[in-house]
């Protein structure tokens, strides 16, 4: 085969393969499915396929052919019609009823050769408990959906080298969400416990580039137990009116007694009420809600937590974190990373115990360069896991004003580990204006003129590269921003600090009434920070591991 041969043939084998990888590329993709089951146990399936124009698919010459799948969905029984949205997503929704839930596996057939075939892996299992109640019964299934790029099998075909890296950056984008509504009388919940606002609802946002596991709890009513209920309530009913009246005709005056009779009758009445909701809430109310919130503390797998300070920060910066944290036993100072003007990373372990140690990281030179902050946390990270000599795909970030951003441009520039959580103490991802005037920050001894005041100007090369970047941000991350508003001197803008809320719906944000050289430290900050990293899992996607 010649040269020209093989390169057409590669050429073809990309085009073919990418318009499956495109499904979970985020920052032009949304599939959303919407399950309505009803009173007959049939399903009714709405999916929502939606592209938006991205430079990538115009960089790889892809063409969306709407027609074939319309067709296709057409042949398989669905009825179609356009979608478009205020954002500029366009694209189809398909609607189907299925008879009953099993026949939603017939869907693996239908699609495999279609858009949707790569979000169902061959493999996917469910795995379903009963738990039997009084009033209701309870059904738990549990299952996994993995959107790992590895998982994309292709005869013939082996992604490797740039096409790879490109695909691992935006199949973290994933836009992809599963809505299940119930009938009435039917309670739902995702795990980690019933919300009364939307019992009959309920729905998972996954991510691409990783395994999502995901819990549905159905509360069935148990109708036998409800009609014996009701008869017994009846029962009882004539029972204390005949006693009420009983009770009357012995005490020889009805009229002054009617009052003792009708406090009777009501406290007979409440009791009664009482114990049927005590019982129907421990029935709904299981042990998963609590179980989470331990799991992250619990858990024996090995997550150390990487913290970042920010512009002239130093080691004591979050020295304060590791001490709260370490009282309250959510983790323990693990180790101190130091690293030199020349990117050399040295470190002293403090601690070989923990499963949650905290390393807290120095830079030489504090006021260096994003880029050189970005690659000096990577040295860190690889001289901790070698003097540590402890294996690890997970971990944990937080950073301090420029700290945050850096950690951020690690996040987006690396693919070996999974960054669970991450948490920003008013990092300014959009800059300061502050900077284009030299922060004024002469008073405090700052070198105006450093490569880190020059890129946390907002028109700074530094900064408009990692806003490019931010795109391709990585939904699956758990984020938790801070921003600051106290005191007469507010260095970072809420837009800035809060800019990340622009590119991930997985995030958490709050305002404290603290300046930007403290908040960090303060105690309310610190026990919000506790919890969202060692205590509660993932509540955007309840439970979701490697």
């Amino acid at each position: 085969m010649s040269r020209f041969e093989v390169t057409s043939l590669k050429k073809k084998a990309l085009l073919l393969v990418f318009p499956f990888l495109f499904l979970l590329i985020g920052g032009c993709v949304r599939i959303e499915y919407d399950a309505t089951v009803h009173y007959d146990q049939s399903v009714t399936l709405e999916t929502t396929y939606a592209f938006r124009d991205h430079p990538v698919m115009k960089l790889l010459n892809l063409r969306l052919d709407w027609d074939t799948w319309k067709q296709q969905a057409n042949e398989n029984g669905y009825a179609t019609r356009d979608y478009s949205s205020q954002d500029d997503y366009e694209g189809m929704v398909l609607k189907k009823t299925f008879d009953n839930v099993d026949d939603l596996q017939n869907i693996k057939e239908e699609w495999k050769t279609g858009p949707a075939g790569i979000l169902v892996p061959p493999d996917m299992k469910f795995d379903v408990d009963k738990e039997d109640g009084i009033w209701f019964d309870s059904y738990v299934m549990n299952t996994n959906l993995d959107l790992r790029l590895d998982r994309v099998d292709l005869p013939g075909l082996n992604l490797s080298g740039s096409p790879k890296q490109l695909a691992e950056r935006y199949v973290r984008q994933a836009d992809i969400r599963f809505n299940l509504t119930v009938p009435t009388g039917v309670f739902v919940e995702d795990g980690t416990g019933l919300d009364v606002r939307s019992m009959k609802h309920v729905e998972w946002q996954v991510y691409g580039g990783r395994q999502n596991n995901m819990t549905l709890v159905a509360h069935v009513p148990n109708v036998k137990a409800w009609i014996i209920t009701g008869v017994i309530i009846v029962v009882l009913g004539l029972v204390a009116f005949f006693v009420w009246r009983k009770y009357r005709q012995n005490v020889g005056n009805p009229d002054k007694t009617s009052i003792r009779s009708r406090i009777f009758g009501g406290f007979i009445l409440v009791l009664t009420l009482a114990l049927m909701i005590v019982t129907i809430r421990e029935e709904l109310t299981t042990e998963r809600k609590s179980e989470a919130i331990r799991q992250a503390a619990q858990t024996d797998e090995f997550i150390p937590t990487f913290a970042v300070h920010g512009l002239l920060g130093t080691d004591r910066t979050f020295l304060r974190f590791s001490q709260y944290m370490e009282q309250r036993g959510l983790a323990k100072d693990g180790a101190l990373c130091t690293v030199t003007v020349k990117g050399a990373a040295d470190c002293v372990i403090n601690d070989y115990s923990s499963n949650r140690p905290i390393v807290r990281i120095e830079y030489e030179d504090a006021e260096a360069s994003l880029n050189n902050q970005t690659k000096w946390l990577n040295a860190a990270i690889e001289r901790y896991k070698q003097e540590r000599n402890r294996s690890f795909d997970r971990m944990y970030l937080i950073g301090h004003s420029m700290g945050g951003v850096a950690a951020a441009n690690y996040i987006l520039n690396q693919d070996e580990y999974i960054v669970d959580k991450f948490v920003t103490y008013d990092s300014p991802f959009a800059g300061t204006r502050l900077a284009n005037f030299g922060l004024s920050a002469s008073n405090f001894g700052i070198n105006t003129g450093s490569p880190a005041i020059r890129d946390l100007s907002p028109s700074s090369d530094g900064l408009q590269a990692f806003q490019e970047k931010l795109e391709t941000w990585p939904r699956s991350v758990q984020v938790f921003s801070f921003s600051g508003r106290g005191g007469e001197f507010n260095l970072i803008e809420p837009a800035s600090s809060l800019l990340l809320e622009e590119y991930t719906n997985n995030i958490e944000t709050e305002t404290v009434p603290y300046d930007h050289f403290s908040l960090h430290r303060k105690t309310d900050v610190l026990r919000d920070t506790g919890r969202f990293l060692y205590e509660f899992t993932n509540e955007f996607n309840p439970v979701e591991t490697k």
